[in-house]
């Protein structure tokens, strides 16, 4: 080794006493490439931007396809649920109610459990979205009779179910339908002029949705007939009302509980409107929300009071109409009871005057006009 060579080897070598002699020093000029914390950073968010863009739409489109598979099985099941009951006869014509009904259906579907029409969140989610022009957010509760669902002919109650796979169900039937073929194509398509359901096929867990796990079968669900404010109320009044037993012991003395011992409770027309008021879903107004129409009918700048009377004032012919409200000397129910045998009113007068005052829960001549 040359001089030269061995001061090169000096320059790159060092002493070590664990090594008791030299060794190479480390190259400087040569290392291994890598990512540094930033780039690192920078990727990883990336990646997150991604996924949050990405993983949403997977599970959604997972999803619709899910409840759409689960929608699919649940019609071919009751496709030949109800194929077979024509076949045995019992699809029409042996049940007067859903209830009724029910006893036979649960012979051909695999029901797990029942729930009576004032129970019905036992078997469904207690709320659901109804979708449309705008999202509404519905109480299953409210759902008691075929007139919820969108059929007001029927007169029958609902009954919710749960069937094997989770799936669960409002329904109402229809005494008055015709049987069919069970292989002509209402027949195929489950006979579902029968019967009115909302099914959700991912039972109570979300999203609860109509038009997402939630399917309506020959069923319209009306959030609202009318605007009043933000108050829902009736399209049209109930007259004439129709009268119910409310002495002590009778199966309704539960819509006037007030221990009457008049001859009024026999014929009470009152709480016949309250409880045709709560077979909808709905309920009779207070004074006050009463009131609170006549202000808006009668333009008043300064609002009516629940008890309060005025004089010399006139409706608003179009405000009225708007509100498909009586104005020609009509008495109104309120939900509120004055003594133990009669209950507050309004009445809404043409012109001149408009009052409230009580009467005798027994008289037919008011009307009533339900609210949400």
């Amino acid at each position: 080794m040359t001089k030269n060579e061995q001061k090169n080897y000096s320059a790159r070598t060092a002493f070590t006493l664990a090594e008791g002699g030299r060794r190479p020093l480390l190259n400087l000029c040569q290392h291994k490439s890598a990512f540094t914390l930033a780039e690192v950073l920078i990727t990883l968010s990336i990646i997150g931007v991604v996924a949050a863009l990405t993983i949403p739409s997977m599970i959604e489109n997972h999803n619709n396809k899910a409840w759409k598979t689960a929608k699919d099985l649940w019609d071919k099941k009751l496709v030949e649920a109800t194929r077979q009951m024509n076949i045995d006869g019992v699809m029409t014509g042996v049940a007067s109610s859903t209830e009724d009904y029910m006893n036979y259906f649960k012979k051909y579907v695999k029901v797990i459990k029942t729930c009576e029409n004032d129970k019905l969140e036992n078997c469904y989610a207690t709320k659901f979205v109804q979708t449309g022009d705008k999202e509404t957010e519905v109480e299953v509760s409210t759902l008691t009779n075929a007139s919820a669902l969108g059929q007001k002919d029927w007169n029958t109650n609902t009954m919710g179910f749960v069937i094997a796979d989770g799936t669960t169900v409002v329904m109402a039937y229809n005494p008055n339908c015709s049987s069919v073929d069970p292989f002509s194509s209402e027949g195929q398509s489950g006979q579902v002029g029968c019967m009115s359901m909302m099914i959700d096929v991912n039972g109570k867990k979300g999203p609860n949705r109509v038009g997402d796990d939630i399917e309506l079968k020959n069923a319209t669900i009306s959030t609202c007939d009318m605007k009043f404010g933000e108050q829902c109320i009736a399209a049209s009044d109930i007259y004439p009302t129709t009268a119910i037993n409310t002495c002590d012991g009778s199966a309704d003395r539960e819509w006037d509980d007030r221990n009457m011992s008049t001859s009024y409770c026999s014929n009470n027309h009152w709480a016949g409107a309250k409880k045709a008021c709560a077979t909808n879903g709905m309920r009779l107004p207070t004074m006050q929300e009463l009131a609170d129409v006549a202000t808006y009918i009668y333009k008043q700048d300064t609002p009516i009071g629940a008890y309060e009377n005025r004089r010399n004032i006139t409706p608003d012919a179009d405000r009225a109409t708007q509100l498909n409200w009586t104005t020609n000397g009509w008495h109104y129910w309120s939900s509120q009871p004055y003594a133990s045998d009669c209950a507050y009113k309004r009445s809404f007068n043409s012109s001149e005057s408009y009052y409230y005052s009580y009467f005798y829960v027994s008289s037919p001549n008011y009307r009533a006009r339900c609210f949400k």
